[in-house]
């Protein structure tokens, strides 16, 4: 079984600290991701995982073994970079079975692991090409077969995406996807990009300074965020935030609420009101199916209101808000959620 745990990790460079005390315990042909801003620790977090960095304290454990001291190529994992980092010299079919050559596999068992890979991700008619000849998805495809031949436990994915344009980010999340779901595999997958994370991942770890501040399922992230960084950096656009004297002005305040002092309401939670918050539009943002409208409050506060469909505010207008029932979302002195 390709289970991994972190126990109370810790990683320091010099005196930089940057893992601080990382728990977590993922499960079998489990897809998670590692999500945070930059420099939050999640790449190195993950390097130790592949035995590419040492731990500075704690236990790392795949498959309920301790492998702290286990070099990378023993640890039953495969890593895919942002960078492809494929041979330029080789062909795709010298790129997936270089791995298995170096490691003195015969080659009557690496042609077929090979072939299969290739199957599996739509490579047949590549396998004579150079990297130069591929566009970049087709680049990603091949790190990600490479990383397949070794039949690994856990699959380790830096950033996979994050070089490809747009349209081909949404393709291959969806390509992702069902290789999850073909190869029954647990995957560990890192990005900044929260879309990538809530469409991909069974569970998610967010990270805030080498700080785990919330592991969950997506939509339990995105309906109970833990604190106020987990709310605001989860969801796009991100979460409204305000002081307690802007909710209490407006009359949304209930006794429940009594201990918090920033509130925050998600853009789509937003409704028009008769009466209430009023904000003056500034800016309008059409996306054909979704409008943003962004409004300031005679306190200065910046809100967003996100709406189906093609909106028909202008700068200038006055918009009165409240939060839809059961969708406002209070936070105490240190940020943590008063439920």
């Amino acid at each position: 079984m390709a289970t991994v745990s972190l126990k109370n990790v810790d990683k320091s460079f010099g005196n930089v600290h940057v893992i601080k005390g990382a728990s977590v315990d993922i499960a079998d042909q489990e897809f998670v991701a590692l999500v945070g801003p930059s420099g939050c620790g999640k790449s190195t977090l993950l390097r130790t995982i592949a035995g590419l960095e040492e731990v500075t304290g704690g236990e790392i454990e795949i498959g309920g073994r301790v492998v702290n001291n286990v070099s990378p190529s023993d640890r039953q994992v495969a890593m895919v970079f942002q960078s492809y980092a494929l041979y330029p010299h080789m062909t795709v079919r010298e790129n997936m079975s270089f791995g298995l050559e170096v490691t003195g596999h015969p080659k009557a068992e690496i042609a077929p692991k090979v072939d299969r890979a290739a199957g599996i991700l739509r490579l047949e008619e590549l396998m004579d090409r150079k990297p130069k000849q591929l566009s970049g998805g087709q680049r990603q495809r091949v790190a990600i077969g490479r990383a397949i031949v070794r039949d690994p436990g856990v699959f380790l994915f830096d950033e996979p995406l994050s070089n490809l344009d747009a349209e081909l980010r949404v393709q291959m999340r969806v390509e992702l996807a069902l290789l999850h779901q073909e190869l029954s595999a647990t995957m560990i997958y890192v990005t900044h990009d929260q879309i990538e994370a809530m469409t991909l991942a069974d569970k998610i770890v967010v990270l805030h300074g080498g700080v785990i501040e919330q592991v969950g399922a997506p939509m339990e992230l995105y309906d109970r965020p833990a604190n106020d960084f987990v709310a605001g950096f989860i969801g796009s656009p991100k979460m409204n935030m305000f002081a307690a004297d802007v909710a209490a002005q407006a009359g949304w305040l209930s006794n429940e609420a009594s201990s918090a002092v920033k509130f925050g309401v998600r853009p789509e939670h937003m409704v028009r009101a008769g009466h209430g918050l009023a904000g003056q539009v500034f800016h309008v943002e059409h996306l054909g199916g979704q409008t943003l409208t962004h409004l300031k409050l005679a306190s200065g506060h910046e809100f967003v209101l996100s709406e189906p469909g093609a909106g028909g505010d202008a700068a200038g207008d006055t918009v009165h808000l409240r939060p839809a029932e059961g969708c406002l979302h209070a936070f105490d002195a240190n940020g943590l959620a008063v439920r």
